[in-house]
């Protein structure tokens, strides 16, 4: 895969990571906060980092003021250098106001801002934090950023922006940013952005767009001349996306001064993004894998069928279909049951996962089914047995054992004479 993207789980060999999070003990989840950090040549042709932030507002937490709802977070900036230094500190507060309930619990509707900083071309890093001020839920991240030398006196290029949409008005391009990076349009392409930097006006460049997915297999391709201007050229692309599966993807766009395949790029920018279908939890990338995940809940030859569909616009169809029989509320556009199984799911890949993905594990499968426990008792240097632990259920009444079979946290249940997969009310969502 691609450069065994953050999307990949590591393989865990110790027995502390294979540990559940109590109901009790992690009643509130952090939000889910998107941002993204590209680069860009600043007015006096330095570098400059672009920071676009959005948060859905079914992630704040909104409290009733007279006709409005309202909430409230904070946004903090931190960038080091190389050497640990601080080169930037900032943070602020922003405000969000609703009309109606409905609102406050659209995961489509968001609340976004935008900051920009001069940066002197070098290595750093970034970290970004948000707090939502009602219910005082956090979450931080940290990744490096390259700020580029746009100095050099070759032609260059920036990042490439993934945007929402894009529209022209008299000569005005208005463009909404794709933050998150989940390419999710029903339409059969989408839009990216980004500017070309030319030292003279009589330069010229083979601009290539590629983009590849898994083990690097060429999916698209395009090549076009661009001529120099004397104000940065500012790019605006669609790409296909027709017919190509839910899947991660790497888009490269490269500039050369020739046709030649044989000379390297003058200046290169890729995004590593997903392509994803309408309707469906973001922790799924692959139909035929989520549908193996549903061993739990659907009969072998149920899988089997949605994952022989080869269109994709149909395999999705019917993996909907299954899962609509589980919907409360067929009208909303949302699926619950759905959303809460591979959150899940991720969960237990992301926790469990040891030999095998964490969702096969025997705490992934009890984790899965019936949710965080409400009390865990661990015995993890037991001098007579071996490591155990056991995970209470009080509401429904359960308890399951589970005991790590070869003392490198490869925890195995050891009653699994529980009638999970025949109850009648199915797993407990």
């Amino acid at each position: 895969m691609l450069n065994k993207i953050a999307l990949l789980l590591a393989f865990c060999a110790i027995p502390a990571l294979a540990q559940v999070e109590m109901e009790e003990a992690n009643p509130l989840l952090p939000p889910k906060f998107y941002y993204d950090a590209l680069n860009f040549r600043d007015a006096s042709g330095g570098s400059r980092i672009d920071l676009y932030f959005q948060i859905p507002y079914s992630e704040l937490q909104f409290v009733k003021e007279g006709n409005q709802f309202v909430s409230a977070f904070e946004i903090s900036v931190l960038i080091d250098d190389e050497d640990g230094n601080s080169v930037l500190e900032k943070s602020w507060n922003e405000d969000v106001a609703c009309n109606s309930f409905d609102e406050t619990v659209n995961p489509n509707i968001f609340s976004s801002s935008q900051r920009s900083y001069s940066l002197v071309p070098g290595v750093y890093l970034l970290q970004v934090s948000l707090i939502d001020s009602v219910s005082q839920k956090s979450v931080r991240f940290k990744r490096d950023f390259v700020a580029r030398n746009f100095h050099q006196g070759d032609v260059s290029m920036s990042d490439i922006m993934l945007l929402r949409s894009s529209s022209e008005t008299a000569g005005r391009h208005t463009i909404v940013p794709n933050v998150e990076g989940n390419i999710i349009s029903e339409h059969k392409t989408f839009p990216i952005f980004y500017e070309v930097y030319f030292p003279h006006t009589d330069d010229s460049v083979l601009v290539t767009t590629t983009m590849t997915g898994e083990k690097e297999k060429p999916i698209y391709k395009s090549t076009s001349w661009l001529k120099g201007t004397s104000d940065p050229m500012r790019v605006f692309a669609d790409i296909p996306k027709d017919s190509i599966p839910m899947g991660i993807y790497k888009l490269e766009v490269a500039l050369n001064d020739s046709a030649s395949d044989e000379t390297s790029p003058a200046s290169a920018s890729y995004r590593v993004f997903s392509l994803h279908y309408p309707d469906l939890p973001l922790t799924i990338t692959n139909l035929d894998k989520a549908a193996d995940e549903m061993l739990y809940v659907a009969s072998s030859s149920t899988i089997d069928t949605i994952k022989d569909v080869k269109n994709p616009a149909a395999k999705e169809k019917l993996f909907l279909q299954f899962w609509q029989k589980f919907n409360p509320n067929p009208s909303s556009f949302r699926n619950p049951p759905m959303y809460v199984y591979y959150a899940r799911v991720a969960y237990a890949n992301a926790h469990f996962t040891h030999y095998y993905p964490g969702w096969k594990s025997d705490m992934g499968k009890i984790y899965i089914l019936f949710g965080p426990p409400n009390s865990v008792d661990r015995h993890p240097f037991n001098v007579d047995t071996k490591p155990y632990e056991i995970w209470y259920y009080f509401t429904k009444n359960r308890k399951f054992v589970f005991e790590d079979y070869t003392g490198f946290g490869d925890y195995r249940l050891l009653n699994p004479d529980y009638d999970a997969d025949t109850s009648p009310s199915g797993p407990d969502f």
